[in-house]
């Protein structure tokens, strides 16, 4: 039986979750059990903790940066309303990567299982074994009356 050794890189190991926000990008930090649980318990009436939740996640300075496109592009600064709604999308686009890091990694390999488990029984015979096959077979389902 050959060994194989299964090989896994940094790219594959220390992804990064990014998002685009007004055509920024964010690296999406500080998101681990201990900030998660902190989240559950944020006052959502009480803007400065929003906002400082937010500067905690996206990075020092990004309320400014979101609030300098949203008035280059003609909009009002952040309120607490769109703080919400971008916690919300930071919460999706999140739970969205580390899913579909694991899900796609898991399907991959069922494919490849079922790609092979099918190229087993499919190239087990040569091209004339197999007109062969088919012709017995049709002959073996044909009714007689």
């Amino acid at each position: 039986m050959n060994n194989k050794v299964y090989k896994f890189g940094y790219e594959d190991t220390d992804k990064k979750i990014e998002i685009e926000l007004y055509g920024l990008v964010f690296e999406i930090k500080n998101l681990d059990n201990n900030n998660i649980e902190s989240l559950k318990n944020l006052d959502k009436e009480n803007e400065n903790n929003v906002e400082k939740t937010l500067e905690n996640i996206l990075g020092e300075g990004s309320i400014e940066k979101i609030n300098n496109k949203r008035k280059s592009d003609g909009y009002n600064e952040l309120d607490l309303n769109i703080e919400l709604n971008i916690l919300g999308c930071i919460f999706e686009a999140y739970a969205n990567a580390t899913v579909d890091n694991i899900t796609n990694k898991v399907q991959e390999t069922a494919k490849n299982i079922n790609n092979k488990v099918n190229d087993f029984n499919v190239n087990n015979f040569n091209r004339e074994e197999k007109r062969e096959y088919r012709r017995n077979y049709n002959r073996r389902n044909r009714r007689r009356y």
